[in-house]
């Protein structure tokens, strides 16, 4: 039987057997369903009754879900009758209560005569589609996704994603078609103030079909009016017209919209085909539109000259309430939830009708919006808890309204835009909760939405402050938004560091601003959990009792390509829900939905991480002091230091005295990349010469003259370009000097590292242990003091296999892994290495046959990977090794790994069955302790009081390639 006649035959069941009744049909019902649409049965499947936990008020309560297919659907089952508009807040409750393993896409409220269909990934509030029992075969395509093994995607009528896209197309033709007469602020208010007219059209706010009306009239030249275009006109100013007795004409019937949006009405003369542009935007169903995503398509449009529906940028629903949810909405119901007097509810719902919510960076108002609706919501959950303790709601005149909610961005369209969406919100919320507002006037909110730097500005007190700030990177940042710009950010924000991300000033004045029982929640790039970043930020709100309770690690963000961001709920009180949460992502499933790990923690680290935050580590003075860790060399952003060795091999036939400043140079890709890491370029290092030993030279100091002079004059050139304009700006500007200071020495390296050579020197070293800081895997090696190393490899100088056996082990590859961040992190900056080799414990006083060990596990480990790779046949490096860790089965490599990470536990005199970063954390304080004592400690390199040091020293490195 196939699918068609199958759902036929259910149909036929349905109309013979079911009367609707929730408890004695349901479970009978939904296994039919399932047969029906190719399933053996509602349990083969995989589904069940699930129990649904949340906890509320300190304590957990527990309802069932009818049924839970996991990963496939969620299905929720009513009395027949039920209006089931009723029942959404419990279905997505249900649906965000799941575990991310568990979580289907699809969830469905169905009254045995119709099914709403959700899909919450696309879209929140509204069914994606609304499928009568009656006609299921003639509407499978709605449920494509119940067909057991149907490759088909579904097809759903009420999908707003797509309707919102069409409609911010077809506006932005328009608008542009206006711009080009009219100029970009009359063009974007008229733009506007269309839109408005098309939604109230579509809902009933204006008669129908006036504005189809006006544009048929215009289009067609005719009708009772000399100018027909003169009907915009009058219909943009009867909206804005607030005196109803004195109401007369065509429009007489149009009510008082207000709002601010028509204080300025632009009497324009619509072409023919602006006139066709309106006409296909006002065909589109405005009331479908969806104002959480609309502001950020339409935006983009503007700016985008190809305007692809398929490309365009918006912030997702489903990523907003991230923020919104654990801020606003879960510890408000939970307050809802736990009110069992009519007093205290009726104080709750005064305190909601305050409750003031800021974004300070705005844009299209997305986050803005959400917000609104879902305290909209919770104002429909209070009236209606009021009202079950007996309470009167004809005496609540008061109503959550747009004038709570507060706005800031520098960009005054996207300003105007917020402000249209919040506007647009008032009806769409009365229409959702059926409640007995008045829809019009249309909030004014030119107070609450302003176009202003929220850096700089003064901001309301708020309760709830939520958003997406803007990120960029320090370089980014000064070249996007100018020196003066970034030099008076600083100046107001003298404690942050400036290579802190942008984001991060958002961070802090959020913080700083917070007061009593403020919730805040913002998004941001990825970095403020790591390093300076995170100091100027999360460290800053932690340390300054900020409590940060719910916090997405690293996510993919919807509403730009190519950023990963971490999303931050705090609060400077007790946590208002429990318990506390952090979300890691584990990547998408087949459906390209994401997914996460939850974890439940007793608290979350600026470090946001679900491990021991070890953040809190000591420097210690003798890992400082002298200093045994360094940055490779950097050349600077031009490659004319670096030759091939073919070059190399001329310098040096021409002139054997080259050889002293053509050396061999590695970077992390060939460390990584080429068997036994031998290096594939030359460089040439001048050192600290001037530039009349340099010249002596001749071929090197050439070649550096004609490829990094040039480079260098036209970067410095740039740099003395934007500080002229700076100062034009702001004369107390600070201007940059880095390119000219460069340039001065232009035969030298940007940074030579010379501590480095200086330090190899000293201790007299053959060979030192390095390893590339942006890597999949954490690998240490040896390398010839003979090799230059570039500044992407940090260099630890120490020529011992225990040291080496020490770094490579478990223990230092998880604290380097977590000590400024998190597990998986593929890119460490320098500083970040410098600090965790400064605050990483050596075992203390070790037994020297267990030092003798380790040194002997981690020579075994370095010769292994080299002879392997020294065969001819084989052509192995060290990323191909490493890659066969992720295969199951037996392997070598992963046996001497366990032998060392053995023999470094039991030099350290660790449990090996406990946390090892909770152990490492507590030597770090005992050490940091004995050092302020004036005790001795053991410092990193071979204890002291070694026997023998010799006798732990072996000769393999990475070798310079020999020239002829």
């Amino acid at each position: 039987m196939s699918i068609e006649q199958s759902l036929r035959a259910f149909t036929e069941w349905w109309r013979d057997n079911i009367d609707g009744y929730e408890k004695g049909e349901a479970q009978t019902f939904i296994d039919r369903l399932m047969q029906a649409f190719g399933h053996a049965g509602a349990l083969e499947v995989g589904g069940y009754e699930e129990r649904i936990r949340r906890r509320r008020n300190g304590k957990t309560t527990v309802s069932f879900a009818d049924y839970l297919a996991p990963n496939l659907v969620l299905l929720e089952m009513k009395q027949r009758g039920e209006d089931l508009s009723k029942h959404y807040t419990q279905i997505e409750t249900y649906w965000k209560s799941l575990d991310y393993k568990r979580r289907p896409r699809y969830a469905l409220l169905c009254n045995f005569d119709e099914i709403w269909i959700f899909d919450f990934v696309l879209q929140f509030y509204d069914p994606v589609d609304v499928v009568q029992i009656s006609q299921l075969a003639d509407r499978r395509a709605a449920l494509e996704f119940l067909v057991k093994g149907s490759p088909l995607t579904p097809v759903f009528n009420n999908n707003r994603v797509e309707v919102t896209k069409d409609a911010a197309f077809q506006l932005t033709e328009l608008y542009h078609s206006l711009e080009e007469e009219t100029g970009q602020e009359i063009a974007q208010r008229y733009t506007l103030q269309c839109m408005i007219a098309m939604f109230a059209e579509d809902t009933g706010l204006l008669p129908d079909g006036t504005l189809r009306h006006i544009i048929s009239i215009c289009e067609n030249g005719h009708g009772d009016t000399d100018n027909p275009h003169d009907l915009m006109t009058l219909l943009f100013t009867m909206m804005n017209y607030p005196k109803r007795e004195r109401r007369g004409g065509r429009f007489y019937n149009v009510d008082y919209f207000n709002g601010g949006i028509f204080e300025k009405i632009h009497p324009i003369a619509l072409g023919l085909v602006e006139l066709r542009r309106l006409e296909q935007a006002a065909a589109q169903d405005w009331s479908k539109v969806r104002p959480s995503i609309f502001g950020n398509i339409f935006e983009y449009s503007l700016d985008n000259k190809e305007r692809h529906r398929e490309g365009a940028h918006y912030t997702s629903e489903v990523d907003i309430k991230r923020i919104v949810d654990p801020v606003i909405v879960d510890p408000w119901l939970n307050d809802i939830d736990s009110t069992n007097d009519l007093a205290d509810a009726l104080e709750l719902y005064d305190k909601l009708c305050n409750y003031i919510v800021l974004d300070p960076a705005c844009g299209s108002g997305n986050f803005l919006y959400v917000a609104y609706r879902e305290m909209k919501a919770l104002e429909a959950d209070l009236r209606e808890r009021i009202a079950e303790l007996g309470g009167d709601l004809s005496q609540l005149t008061r109503r959550v309204t747009a004038q709570q909610f507060y706005g800031y961005d520098i960009n005054p369209f996207a300003v105007e835009l917020a402000k249209v969406s919040l506007m647009i919100a008032k009806k769409l919320a009365v229409d959702e909760f059926e409640t007995d507002e008045n829809p019009l006037p249309l909030d004014n909110l030119d107070n609450n939405i302003k176009a202003e730097d929220a850096l700089f500005n003064d901001w309301v007190e708020f309760d709830a402050c939520i958003g997406n700030p803007p990120y960029l990177g320090n370089r980014r940042f000064q070249e996007e938004r100018g020196l003066s710009e970034a030099n008076r950010v600083y100046e107001a924000f003298p404690d942050v560091p400036h290579v802190a991300d942008y984001c991060v000033y958002w961070f802090r004045k959020v913080h700083d601003r917070m007061t009593g029982s403020a919730r805040a929640g913002l998004v941001g790039t990825n970095s403020i959990s790591r390093t300076k970043s995170r100091e100027a930020s999360l460290d800053y709100i932690v340390g300054n009792g900020g409590i940060i309770y719910d916090a997405v690690q690293s996510m993919p963000w919807s509403g730009e390509a190519s950023v990963d961001v971490s999303i931050v709920n705090w609060t400077i009180n007790e946590p208002p829900i429990k318990p506390i949460r952090l979300h890691v992502y584990s990547g998408t499933n087949e459906n390209g939905e994401y997914q996460f790990n939850q974890f439940l923690l007793t608290r979350i680290s600026s470090s946001l991480s679900e491990y021991t935050d070890i953040t809190g580590a000591l420097s210690l003075a003798c890992n400082r002091e002298p200093k045994s860790s360094f940055q490779g060399q950097t050349t600077g952003y031009n490659p004319g230091f670096l030759i091939e060795v073919d070059v190399a091999q001329q310098f040096l036939q021409g002139d054997e005295r080259n050889k002293s400043v053509v050396l061999p140079y590695l970077n992390g890709e060939d460390y990584l990349s080429i068997p036994l890491s031998a290096p594939r370029k030359y460089v040439i290092d001048f050192k600290s010469l001037d530039i009349v030993d340099s010249s002596a030279f001749s071929a090197p100091f050439r070649r550096v003259r004609n490829k990094v002079l040039p480079f260098r004059k036209h970067k410095a050139a740039e740099e003395i370009e934007r500080n002229s304009k700076a100062l034009e700006r702001n004369p107390s500007a600070t201007p940059k000097r880095e390119y000219q200071n460069v340039l001065k020495k232009w035969w030298q390296h940007h940074r030579a590292r010379s501590d480095l050579a200086r330090a190899l020197r000293e201790k007299d070293l053959k060979r030192y242990i390095l390893t590339s800081r942006a890597a999949t895997y954490r690998v240490f090696d040896f390398v010839s003091r003979e090799i230059v190393i570039a500044d992407r490899i940090q260099a630890f100088i120490f020529d011992d296999d225990y040291t080496f056996g020490i770094l490579h082990s478990v223990l230092h590859c998880e604290w380097w892994k977590l000590g400024g961040g998190r597990r998986g992190t593929l890119n460490y900056g320098a500083e970040y290495v410098a600090k965790l080799f400064e605050t990483f414990p050596f075992p203390q006083q070790p037994d020297p046959a267990k030092v003798k060990t380790v040194a002997l596990a981690g020579r075994a480990l370095h010769e292994f990977r080299r002879q392997r790779m020294a065969t001819d046949e084989s052509k192995l490096t060290l990323r191909d090794m490493y890659r066969t860790l992720e295969q199951p089965g037996a392997n070598p490599l992963r046996d001497l790994h366990k032998a060392l990470d053995e023999a470094v536990l039991a030099a350290y005199g660790f449990d090996p069955d406990a946390d090892i970063l909770e152990q490492l954390l507590a030597l770090n304080f005992e050490v940091a302790d004995r050092i302020e004592a004036g005790e001795p400690v053991t410092a990193p390199g071979i204890p002291p009081d070694y026997p023998d040091p010799t006798e732990l020293v072996s000769d393999g490195c990475i070798q310079p390639p020999e020239l002829i």
